[in-house]
């Protein structure tokens, strides 16, 4: 089990994962509120769970998932929480279920979905947790290449979600287009997108700008803000961000997060300044 991610977060768990993965919990509970069916895709699938390390932090609290579990919740992080305690035996935490996991605990019987990873190591981690289960396809390779083959036909709804890792400049592009992709295929899902933990906004805007000129539209950012201790120096904070697309919302799903995350950030320790804003682009 791998205990750390590669997505440009020091650590599972971290905030940067409670807010895309509340971002995933409300929309899949909205869409299974809808509708009798949904198909859902996961384009960077990882290994499904991961360990979460006991950090050392000197004086100050470490702000993470954990710190939900005394926080003010409403029904949705209630939710997000009831799940990420089913994959640990007790307290304190020990474990955090990756998005694979977090969807799967929310499908119905006739829901399906698909998950995709490309590093072999991982893709043997997570058909390993999966092998048994009827519902759920897992596939090697690269998520460009394989994510619109997995796209249900007929009048099916669902989501996709698209969480690179962004080490490479190409990683840009391939991103933009494959929504695109997925937006022009798929009209009935809805589709959310990280943004690179990078503190550049001109790689937010390079990639709202294709899909933009594509004649996209109905497209929402989501962002969560907070301070947080820079790696190289303690005694420094700096403010990150981090950012999801959502494209083609339906339904409530824009009400329902902007009082989520609103009230979220409000719960959180006031030493870290949170706030949570959702916005047209």
């Amino acid at each position: 089990m791998r205990g750390s991610y590669s997505k440009g977060y020091p650590v599972a768990g971290s905030l940067f994962d409670v807010h895309k993965h509340l971002v995933l919990t409300g929309v899949l509970v909205q869409l299974n509120q809808h509708l009798s069916r949904i198909h859902y895709i996961d384009a960077h699938a990882g290994t499904g769970v991961y360990e979460l390390p006991m950090l050392e932090h000197s004086g100050d609290e470490l702000v993470n998932v954990e710190t939900l579990l005394k926080a003010n919740r409403n029904e949705l992080t209630d939710k997000y929480i009831e799940i990420v305690r089913s994959c640990n035996r007790s307290l304190p935490l020990s474990k955090y279920p990756g998005s694979p996991v977090i969807a799967q605990k929310l499908l119905r019987p006739l829901d399906s979905m698909s998950l995709i990873e490309l590093n072999l190591e991982d893709y043997s981690e997570l058909s390993g947790l999966f092998e048994t289960n009827s519902q759920v396809f897992v596939e090697h390779g690269s998520a460009f290449d394989r994510v619109i083959k997995r796209i249900p036909d007929g009048e099916v709804g669902g989501a996709v979600l698209i969480d690179p890792d962004y080490v490479i400049e190409e990683d840009l592009n391939d991103t933009a287009n494959l929504i695109i992709q997925c937006r022009n295929k798929w009209d009935a899902a809805v589709i959310m997108a990280s943004l690179p933990v990078t503190g550049r906004s001109s790689s937010d805007r390079y990639i709202v700008s294709i899909l933009k000129d594509s004649g996209m539209n109905n497209i929402y950012l989501s962002e969560f803000e907070f301070l947080e201790k820079s790696v190289d120096d303690e005694e420094c904070e700096l403010l990150v961000k981090s950012k999801v697309l959502l494209i083609n919302p339906q339904f409530e799903i824009i009400e329902i997060l902007d009082s989520a995350l609103t009230q979220l950030a409000a719960s959180l320790p006031s030493a870290i300044n949170a706030k949570s804003t959702i916005k047209a682009i």
